[in-house]
Parts: C-alpha cells; sequence; structure tokens
C-alpha cells in the first residue's frame, strides 16, 4: 500500500499518534511503565527494526519540541519554595552526579579503553549528564513538589549545565579555539543571556497576563512561545536549548499556579503530544545490532553502561544519607537521575562530528540511553508509587472530613475570579468537586432571575471543565440570600466557603453588610471573603495578618493551611504580620503547617499600627492581603477586627483582600464554650474582686484599686504589678466590646486563674480603643499556668459579654452581687 520508511507527513503523524496510544497501554498491561513502552516502540517502527519511520524531518523536529517541551515542564512544576529553602540539597546531589560519574568515567576511558584525556573527559561527561525522561511519571503520581524529585530537578540543572560547558570547551580546544578571546566571549554571552532572561522575561509575562492574556488560547500561546524564544537565544549565548526551556519555566514558575487552567493546557499539551514524540524519537535511535558486531562495541558499550548504572548510583546513594532521605526517596532519585538522552545525546553527536569520538562510541550511547532509560523507568515507576504512598500518610489536619468548597456566585463580573480561587485554595489531590451556587431569592419575577442565575452557573462550568475540574453547580431559591448559603452549606456538608464582596457596607455597624454577616455568624465552617481587583497569578506578595490570641483558636491550623496553599498556588513569597510579642510564636506555628513556604515576619506593637503599616507597604498590583478574622464572641474577636475590611478598603480602594473566618469545631458553641471545659472556675470572679463607682480614679489607680483585694498591704508588689499592667493597658489593651477592655498576663505572685472587675460610668481615655472604657477587667494567671488553662478563664471571663444587654446591666449594677448576676455568678 505504501513504500517504506514512510514519508507522507498525514500519515508520519498518524503512525506517531497511534503508537503514543497503544504501547502505553499494552506495557501498562504487563505491569511495565509506559516509558518503557514508547521507547521499545520506538525502537520497532524506527530506522533499525522495521524501517517504518526514519527519524528526519518531522519526526526531528516534533522530538526536538518534546524535548524543549520536557525541560520547560520540569521548571514550571518545581516548588520553587522548597528548591530555594533546599537549595543545599540540589547543590550536594548536583555537585555528586557530576563530580562521581566524572572521575570514574574519565579514569575508565583513559586506562580501559585507551582514550586520550579529551575524549576520555568528554566520555565522562555523558554518564555526569541524564535527562529527566522519567519526570512524568512522578509528575503524574503528584510528586512533582515531594523533596526527592525537588532535588533531583535542581541538580539536573546544576550538572547538566556544567556537563554542557564542559562540552564546549573540549570542541574548542579540539578546534584550536580555546583562546582568551573564546573564554571571554562565552562568560559574556552567559551573563548576559541569563540576566536578560531573568531580568526581561518577568516583566514581559506580568504585563502579559495582565492586559494581553483575556483568554485561554492567547495565554497558552504566549507562554509557549516565550518559551521557545529564550531556547532558542541560549544557542548564541554559548548555551544548549535545553538550559533555555529548562530557565522559561523557572521565571514562569510563579505565574501559572499549579491548579490554574493555563497550567492543566500546558501538561495536557505536553504530556499528550510532544513528550510521547520524544520519547518514541529516542527509541528510533537505538540499533540493537550494532551490539552485537565487533568486540570493541561491545567493549565501549558495556563500559558505558556499567559506568552510568554505577556511578549514578554512587551520587543518589551517597546524597540520600547525606541529606538523611529514606532509602524510597534516594532509590526515587537515582530512577531519575539514571536517564541519558538528551545531554548525553549533544556531547557524543558533537564528539563524532569534530574526530574525537568513532562510530563505537556512537554504538555504545545508543545502547546505554536505551538500558538507562529501561532500567530508569522501572525504578521510578516502583518507587514513586513507593513515595507516594508515604506521602498521603502525612496528613496535615487531625480531621478526616473531606475539603468541599462552596462558591457563592451573585456577580457575572467577578464569577471567574471566584471559582479561580476556589481552585487556588483546593486540595491538590483531593477527589471532591467544586460547588458553586446562585441564591435567587423568592418573589416576583422568579423564573427570570433563574435563567439569568443558571447563565452564569454556564460561564462557571465551562471554566472549571477547562481547568478538569469537577463542579457540582447549584441554584436555588429561598426567602432570602443568607438562608440559601447556609442551607446549601449544610447540605452539601460544605467545609468551606468562599463568597465575594463589593467592598461597600451600608451601616457603619456591620463588617460587610448585612446580608453577608448574617451567614458569618451563622455558619461554622471556613468562610473566605473576597474582594479582589485584579488578576490573582500576577501577585507577588501574600501578606497575611494574624491579630492577637486567633492562633489559640480552633480551626486557626486549617485556615493557614489553606492560606498557605494559595500562597504556594500563586507562586508568591509569605509575609507574616503579627502583634509583639506574640509574632515568634505565630511564625514558628505557621511554618509548622504544611506546605513548606518561607516567610518573612513584620511586628507590629499594636494592632492600631495596622492601617499605616498597610499603606505604607502593600502594593495594589502586587500584593494580597488575607486577613484572618474571628466571629463574636469568639476569644480574639474585638471590634476593631470586625471594622478591618472596610477601613483598609475605604483607605485603599484597589487593594486585594481576602478575609478568613476559620472554621469552628463541631463540639464548638461561642455561646457555651466555657461551659463545655471541666476546669474548676468557681472563684475565677470573687464578690470582693469587683469594684463600682471608680469614678475619679486615673487607670493605674484603679488598677493598683482592684489588685489590693488580693495583696493587701503588699505595696511593693502592688506597684510592680500596677506598673506592669498600666503598660499593658497603654500598648496593648484588649477591647472585648465598645467600654469594656481587658488586661491579662501571667505572674508568680498567683497561684489561680484570678479575675478582676472595676466599673467607671464616667469612663477611662484608653488608647487603641473605639470608645471610653467604662469597665475594666483584670485577669492574672499563674506564671506556669498552660496556655490551655489561661485560655479558658477568658473564655468564661468573655462569656457574658455576648449578650448586647450585659454591658448596660453592669454600668447599672448597684452592688458586686448584681455584677455578678449580669452572667459570672458560677465563678
Amino acid at each position: 500500500m505504501f513504500d517504506l520508511p514512510v514519508t507522507d507527513p498525514v500519515l508520519v503523524f498518524a503512525i506517531l499518534l497511534l503508537t503514543a496510544l497503544l504501547a502505553p497501554l499494552l506495557f501498562e498491561k504487563i505491569k511495565l511503565p509506559s516509558i518503557i513502552g514508547l521507547i521499545v516502540a520506538g525502537i520497532l517502527i524506527g530506522p533499525h527494526g522495521l524501517r517504518i519511520l526514519e527519524r528526519v524531518g518531522e519526526i526531528q523536529m516534533l522530538s526536538t519540541i518534546g524535548l524543549l517541551y520536557l525541560m520547560f515542564l520540569a521548571g514550571l512544576e518545581l516548588d520553587l519554595e522548597q528548591f530555594i529553602r533546599h537549595r543545599h540539597h540540589s547543590l550536594i546531589f548536583g555537585g555528586l552526579t557530576f563530580s562521581l560519574p566524572l572521575v570514574f568515567g574519565t579514569l575508565l576511558g583513559h586506562y580501559l579503553l585507551g582514550f586520550n584525556w579529551p575524549a576520555a573527559i568528554l566520555l565522562s561527561t555523558m554518564f555526569s549528564s541524564h535527562t529527566l525522561i522519567t519526570y512524568p511519571l512522578a509528575s503524574r503520581m503528584g510528586l512533582s513538589r515531594q523533596r526527592a524529585v525537588t532535588t533531583t530537578i535542581g541538580g539536573t540543572l546544576i550538572t547538566d549545565t556544567i556537563a554542557l560547558l564542559f562540552l564546549a570547551v573540549i570542541a574548542a580546544s579540539h578546534r584550536g579555539d580555546a583562546s582568551a578571546l573564546f573564554w571571554g566571549r562565552m562568560s559574556v554571552g552567559m551573563i548576559i543571556y541569563a540576566l536578560a532572561v531573568i531580568l526581561i522575561l518577568p516583566r514581559l509575562a506580568r504585563w502579559f497576563f495582565r492586559n494581553i492574556a483575556s483568554d485561554g488560547i492567547i495565554a497558552y500561546t504566549g507562554v509557549i512561545a516565550a518559551v521557545f524564544t529564550c531556547a532558542y537565544l541560549a544557542h548564541p549565548a554559548g548555551l544548549e536549548p535545553i538550559i533555555g526551556a529548562f530557565l522559561a519555566g523557572l521565571i514562569l514558575n510563579s505565574f501559572i499556579p499549579e491548579n490554574s487552567t493555563l497550567m492543566n493546557r500546558v501538561q495536557f499539551v505536553g504530556h499528550s503530544l510532544f513528550i510521547p514524540i520524544f520519547l518514541i524519537s529516542v527509541g528510533m535511535l537505538v540499533n540493537v545490532r550494532l551490539f552485537f558486531v565487533g568486540g570493541e562495541a561491545a567493549m565501549i558499550a558495556g563500559t558505558m553502561v556499567f559506568a552510568g548504572i554505577v556511578t549514578k548510583w554512587m551520587a543518589a546513594s551517597a546524597s540520600g544519607r547525606l541529606l538523611s532521605y529514606t532509602h524510597d526517596e534516594s532509590m526515587l532519585i537515582y530512577g531519575l537521575s539514571v536517564n541519558q538522552a538528551a545531554a548525553t545525546l549533544a556531547a557524543v553527536m558533537v564528539g563524532f562530528q569534530i574526530g574525537i569520538f568513532t562510530e563505537h562510541v556512537v554504538t555504545g550511547t545508543i545502547v546505554m540511553i536505551l538500558i538507562t532509560s529501561l532500567a530508569g523507568s522501572w525504578l521510578t515507576d516502583r518507587y514513586a508509587r513507593r513515595v507516594a504512598l508515604q506521602e498521603e500518610k502525612k496528613p496535615y489536619s487531625r480531621s478526616d472530613t473531606p475539603q468541599r468548597i462552596l462558591v457563592s456566585l451573585a456577580n457575572p463580573q467577578t464569577a471567574e475570579e471566584l471559582m479561580t480561587l476556589g481552585q487556588f485554595i483546593r486540595e491538590k489531590n483531593s477527589q471532591e468537586p467544586l460547588y458553586s451556587l446562585t441564591v435567587v431569592e423568592s418573589g416576583g419575577h422568579v423564573e427570570e432571575r433563574i435563567a439569568e442565575a443558571e447563565k452564569m452557573q454556564a460561564r462557571a462550568i465551562v471554566r472549571a471543565i477547562s481547568s478538569d475540574l469537577d463542579v457540582v453547580p447549584t441554584t436555588r431559591t429561598a426567602i432570602d440570600i443568607p438562608s440559601g448559603i447556609l442551607q446549601t452549606m449544610t447540605d452539601q456538608r460544605i467545609s468551606a466557603a468562599i463568597i465575594g464582596w463589593k467592598g461597600r457596607v451600608s451601616s457603619h455597624s456591620q463588617a460587610f453588610g448585612h446580608k453577608l454577616d448574617i451567614v458569618i455568624e451563622r455558619s461554622r465552617e471556613m468562610i473566605l471573603v473576597s474582594r479582589c481587583s485584579g488578576s490573582l497569578n500576577t501577585l507577588k506578595r501574600v501578606i497575611l495578618v494574624v491579630p492577637p490570641l486567633i492562633e489559640h483558636q480552633s480551626g486557626f491550623e486549617t485556615a493557614v493551611h489553606s492560606a498557605k496553599n494559595l500562597t504556594q498556588q500563586l507562586g508568591c513569597s509569605l509575609v507574616i504580620v503579627s502583634v509583639m510579642p506574640e509574632v515568634e510564636e505565630v511564625a514558628k506555628i505557621i511554618e509548622g503547617i504544611p506546605p513548606e513556604i518561607s516567610g518573612s515576619e513584620v511586628t507590629l506593637r499594636h494592632w492600631d499600627e495596622l492601617l499605616p503599616w498597610l499603606d505604607d507597604n502593600v502594593s495594589s498590583e502586587d500584593d494580597l492581603v488575607v486577613l484572618f478574622s474571628a466571629r463574636k464572641g469568639r476569644l480574639a474577636w474585638r471590634p476593631s477586627i470586625s471594622k478591618m475590611p472596610r477601613l483598609l478598603v475605604g483607605r485603599r480602594p484597589g487593594v486585594n483582600l481576602l478575609t478568613v473566618y476559620p472554621p469552628m469545631a463541631p463540639e464548638e458553641d461561642s455561646s457555651e464554650a466555657a461551659g463545655a471545659r471541666g476546669t474548676e472556675t468557681s472563684s475565677l470572679l470573687p464578690a470582693e474582686n469587683i469594684r463600682l463607682n471608680m469614678e475619679g480614679y486615673e487607670v493605674s489607680d484603679a488598677i493598683t484599686a482592684l489588685l489590693e483585694s488580693v495583696f493587701p498591704g503588699q505595696s511593693d508588689v502592688l506597684k510592680r504589678l500596677s506598673g506592669y499592667l498600666t503598660d499593658i493597658c497603654e500598648r496593648e489593651p484588649a477591647e472585648l466590646v465598645p467600654g469594656v477592655v481587658l488586661l491579662h498576663s501571667h505572674i508568680p505572685e498567683v497561684s489561680k486563674p484570678t479575675a478582676f472587675l472595676g466599673i467607671n460610668r464616667e469612663g477611662w481615655q484608653v488608647r487603641h480603643t473605639s470608645a471610653e472604657a467604662r469597665v475594666l477587667i483584670l485577669l492574672l494567671s499563674p506564671k506556669d499556668a498552660s496556655p490551655e488553662v489561661h485560655l479558658e478563664a477568658l473564655s468564661n471571663l468573655i462569656k457574658p459579654l455576648h449578650r448586647s444587654e450585659t454591658f448596660e446591666e453592669l454600668l447599672n449594677a448597684e452592688s458586686a452581687e448584681e455584677v455578678l448576676r449580669a452572667g459570672w455568678k458560677d465563678m
């Protein structure tokens, strides 16, 4: 029907696609990695097998594209945060995986094979370098950000770059061109190239994503054009294109979040088309028959295979022991790094063309590529599965509740941004769909409004499907919007809800507005209120604002995990902002919650300094402010926290703001939190520690007068404690509700938590509060008391203030007994 080899481009492409489809299916049936199937299939259909195809023309072009695409994906999927955090791991492995094969390969080449020193050194660089042929196996198992994989990728960049530099130098030396001019030209070219890519590409990418990439097709085309431009420009700088493609992937890493639609498209095209064709083309290079022709070819091939397999094992094992990796992680590094292809082919072809190597070395190289690729595929498949199972046994949370995210859609202009936010917060390996909701209030013209809601849902579904994400769309009618959202959260067992906010508030007594405030107050789940005005994937920093005491609330770890997940997806740096002296403790807690992200800390002396600091340090274009907040009645709640979103948006209309309310534990009820605990607190606030009619007292005098009931006649103790608490009052008073101020601390002079309460109907002027303090509460716990004991006492003191009438009852009280009846009777 047709002559062999096939030359018709349509049929050539059809054969490649059929091979890419059938070979993995067949080899998976016999329990072998699909990569082995593609390489073996390449041998069979190639010029040294059945001669169906020749490795020329279209195939060579597609193979080159596949190799560059593979290196681009390696850089794009690299966990830059972990790479930077563990960069010394990559340096150690990169140094060992280059130097050990270089030394042993050079000695074997010179003394066993009889090569001269330049040829022996060039031969050894072929063992030192490696190609991440089996990286797609690890990537598909969700290990692209695992430390062993990250270390291998970083080491690959190091060893391949050095190996290609050795190739350039030896080739120039062999041609007699190793002059000072050559060295200067190559050094300057590499420096200019690196600086140009590192400085120019991020700026172009940020401008492109903000102004040009309006749809997925344009975004994908722009990204791929940038990659291949960077790859080509590496040539004039004296580098191989694979280095340029990898560098482009690293630069674009922070612009293409892992769970984004664009990342899905990039990976889909690469893994389904270009990378399989590259692997098939690697197999087409192999001429197995030459291995059995002549003793010299067999000797060279055997030596190369031995050196490549043994020295890479030595480097992986030594690196694993030095870095305290598990055996499975060390073997995964070995499986990823033993493969020889791209840089090895570059070295042998250049060496053959300039006369350093003979045809026997080319034959031995192809055999080495075949055997190392087969070994690497088997090892990577085996140990990637083991490491993936180990990773699954590392839950970040004590809760086994599935993560179910609800995205409430009300505005077509923000629907896409909210769905994108849901994608980024969603767990990478979650099997749960994203729930999108539109609530239509019952009443007139309800059918028309339902139709409009369904149109918006349709756009959300299209957005999600393009990211390979399942969506459960829901449109429901309800008597009001809060009821619809809350009922859906209950029906679908939602764990987190994302709701948009326009940035306007109808009343200064509200945080976001009547409807949104109701959802927050009546829900237990994590609520994320989004007010973002720009593209998320062009952000540079996530500024995490942590108010005092919120780290002690249930749900804090879950909220931090979601915030760090978002930071990692966006490729941003993390800045933690908190109030002294808690910032160190907060930073330590946050550091221990996965994923690993290094962050810097900013310490404020008082909560009131937050807005001025944000004014001076936040960019509306480059920063996302993630503000942790608390529901009213929770331990960390205070009026200033509720006001913060509207104050911030009022001062900075263009700010990107995400306000996060941590989830409440299933057994927790803010109105009964204290009663649920079992610690004895019957003597927390005795009647003798209550003082009425403290008008005319200064704050310091009032504190002294309150303390006298416990420390009578102890003037030194009273003076020291009064000064200490007065200082707290000036620096960081806790305003529980307007008019009620709490001062609390640990001191050695008490043996159990002890509270004091003073009332001044005229009020004290206290800095950093929204109103005059008419009720002053002191809480002193033993120096060695655990945080749980102190927080339990705090909860008991705060509980009565949940009732709006408590404050008036305190001001109208005429005796300590009436104060206790306002809510502290049982203390």
